[in-house]
């Protein structure tokens, strides 16, 4: 609210519960808004965590046991929390919330007053209730605590077992065959990573860690631990046995969500704060995120998607609870290597997708699984080293299509692209046009790039790359290993309207209309626009006007002051008004091709309206499509372009001598 003159803005309380990677990251970005935009109403930030240190990096806590050092994990200090004016409070567990009166009670009998409250409190592990899980000897796999716990305790063990076959669990296995302890894997489902790998993905991931030393127990379920002095017991349901020193547990997690009863707010079905797209819960003013929210019963057990709800939120935030910022999925790709076993998951996994269809490729220490709907890829999985991994992902972000004889050469090579075409940008031939709508090769990027272009901003205003339609963006990341940015590809807009002029012109070959038999003929009402030379002057006038806003498109392109509206969108404008020339050019003629120059004029309109349509067509096609074809439109598209220019300037010569004709002769 605005006050008197010389009085301070009242300031918007967000108190957030919870100092973990996704608070901070919310943090982040409520500070750069804030700073960005001088125009945001103030806001007063109140940070409680549990843990008694600021926010640290939980997904790499194996960093831990190089160096012991706790510092090397966090995600900011102290001092960034306080430069930022973000009151962080350590080792302040919330235990209640009035949401009537909104404010929040810590522990320590702390009350905090909230107007926006965002719930973070992530999750906790999942101990099973089995008996002698409390014994000494047995943890579990969450915290620095944890770790150092783990790593004290190593040091006087030579044996070890995992309760858990999923990512944490392996990168448990991990740290421990890095401490030199002799380490199992007890999973009872049928395989490993049983979330995100098949049987087959998941049967060379166990081969490849059993490689390395580390025996893995599948359809094991533990039903007791029995401790005697230094050595614990795992009795599994079948009545194996299995003798160690130390137990790690890592069964996976459960959202942190008691503080739901307290306010009588809704949870799913699995638990975790319930909420809507826009991370409400079903209180008011209440905010969720992160592994400790519920979003369409759905519980992202990975740090991305915890990010992308922080995103959202913090947008909607900074617009004063307003904004219209919606979260409508998480992305659980993931590509990490376990135990040095190269393991992806990218885009969405078979269950996702309605009427999927799968292509495998299978080798002893590789396996590539593609997930495709409607010929084109849209998720994958893959065990082992892949070199052109950072293309699939691209092709999925590009939802590119991938033809039958693709298909089959993957399904008998595991390669989607020839190896003249694998691998990263750089692999390219010189001549390989990267931009089609500047014409700029890689060998021109790579001339720029040596010259300290290092980024896809620096390689853009170097060379003009990327700057008009945006689509090889992902390619110029990839040359200079920036992080890729999305694609901007053409949109379907551009293909109908590009389809649509084909056909209109081809409705040309029919022939000229005919003029009315008789003066009572019904057709004798509309042929007098082709005989009456009024009528001929105003279509050809308004025929010439039409065909002058499809100038518009290069003076967008080509005249950096003239940016206005995004670049497609005016592209398939162009691409429209291609098509009202060609129907304002049969109403001016009625399909007369004429003779001399009128012919020559009329050919050439022809062909430029082609040349034009061919062309939207490609640029339509191309950034869905991958591989060689992929390669050879964007060849072909600056060869057309300069075909449709062609065509262009002897339009304006041969239109004088038209229109002299008709006044003077």
């Amino acid at each position: 609210m605005i006050l008197d003159a010389g009085a301070s803005v009242a300031k918007t309380t967000i108190v957030i519960i919870g100092n973990g990677m996704v608070s901070h990251c919310l943090c982040s970005k409520l500070v750069a808004g804030i700073s960005a935009d001088s125009a945001n109403p103030q806001f007063e930030i109140i940070v409680l965590g549990d843990e008694n240190r600021p926010a640290y990096d939980r997904v790499n806590l194996t960093r831990y046991f190089k160096n012991h050092s706790a510092d090397d994990l966090l995600l900011a200090t102290e001092d960034w929390y306080r430069e930022n004016d973000i009151d962080l409070r350590l080792g302040q567990r919330v235990v209640q919330i009035d949401s009537k009166q909104k404010f929040v009670t810590t522990s320590t009998d702390d009350t905090v007053h909230y107007d926006q409250l965002v719930l973070a409190t992530g999750s906790h592990p999942f101990v099973p209730t089995i008996e002698g899980v409390d014994d000494e000897g047995v943890f579990v796999y969450r915290s620095i605590e944890d770790i150092a716990a783990i790593d004290k305790y190593s040091r006087t063990s030579k044996s070890a077992a995992v309760l858990g076959g999923g990512l944490l669990g392996l990168e448990a296995a991990q740290a421990l065959m890095n401490l030199n302890v002799k380490t199992h894997v007890v999973e009872m489902a049928p395989a490993l990573m049983p979330r995100q790998l098949d049987s087959e993905g998941a049967g060379v991931l166990q081969t490849e860690i059993e490689k390395l030393g580390i025996q893995v127990h599948l359809i094991k379920r533990t039903e007791r631990i029995e401790s005697s002095g230094r050595n614990r017991i795992l009795h599994f349901d079948n009545g194996d046995v299995l003798p160690v020193e130390m137990v790690v547990v890592s069964a996976g997690i459960r959202p942190n969500d008691q503080l739901a009863e307290c306010c009588d707010m809704e949870v799913g079905a699995r638990g975790g704060f319930k909420v809507n797209d826009r991370l409400e819960t079903s209180v008011s003013d209440i905010y969720a995120i992160g592994e400790c929210a519920s979003h369409n019963n759905t519980i992202y057990g990975l740090v991305v998607p915890g990010y992308q709800m922080a995103d959202v939120l913090a947008d909607n935030l900074l617009a004063g609870g307003q904004g219209k910022a919606l979260f409508t999925s998480g992305d659980q790709s993931a590509r990490l290597k376990l135990l040095g076993v190269d393991v992806a998951t990218l885009g969405k996994p078979v269950g996702e997708v309605p009427k999927a269809t799968t292509v495998a490729s299978r080798t002893e220490d590789t396996y590539r699984k593609l997930i495709l709907s409607k010929g084109r890829v849209v998720g994958v999985m893959a065990v082992g080293p892949w070199t052109d991994i950072e293309r699939v992902r691209q092709a999925i972000a590009a939802k590119s299509r991938f033809w039958k004889w693709q298909l089959n050469r993957f399904s008998l090579t595991g390669d989607l692209w020839k190896p003249s075409v694998l691998g990263k940008t750089s692999a390219l031939p010189k001549t390989a046009v990267i931009c089609s709508c500047m014409n700029i090769t890689r060998g021109t990027l790579s001339e720029a790039q040596k010259s300290g272009c290092c980024t896809v901003a620096a390689l853009a205003e170097a060379t003009g790359a990327s700057t008009v339609c945006g689509s090889c963006r992902p390619l110029l990341a990839d040359l200079v290993d920036d992080p890729a940015e999305p694609a901007q590809r053409p949109g379907v807009g551009l293909l109908i309207a590009s389809v649509v002029a084909i056909l209109v012109l081809f409705s040309w070959f029919v022939g000229p209309l005919p003029y009315a038999d008789k003066v009572v003929d019904v057709w004798h009402q509309v042929d007098f626009i082709w005989r009456d030379s009024f009528w001929k002057q105003v279509t050809g006038y308004v025929l010439l006007a039409v065909a002058t806003l499809a100038l518009l498109l290069p003076l967008r392109k080509r005249i950096k002051r003239f940016a206005y509206g995004n670049y497609g969108v005016w592209r398939t404008v162009h691409s429209v008004i291609g098509i009202l020339t060609l129907v304002g050019l049969l109403v001016h003629t009625g399909m007369r091709m004429g003779s001399n120059f009128n012919l020559l004029l009329a050919v050439t309109f022809l062909g430029l309206n082609f040349s034009g349509a061919i062309t939207g067509a490609i640029t339509s096609w191309e950034s869905r499509t991958g591989g060689e074809l992929g390669m050879t439109l964007r060849q072909w598209r600056p060869r057309l372009t300069k075909f449709h220019i062609l065509c262009l300037w002897p339009m304006p010569i041969l239109l004088i001598i038209h229109i002299a004709c008709v006044y003077f002769y």
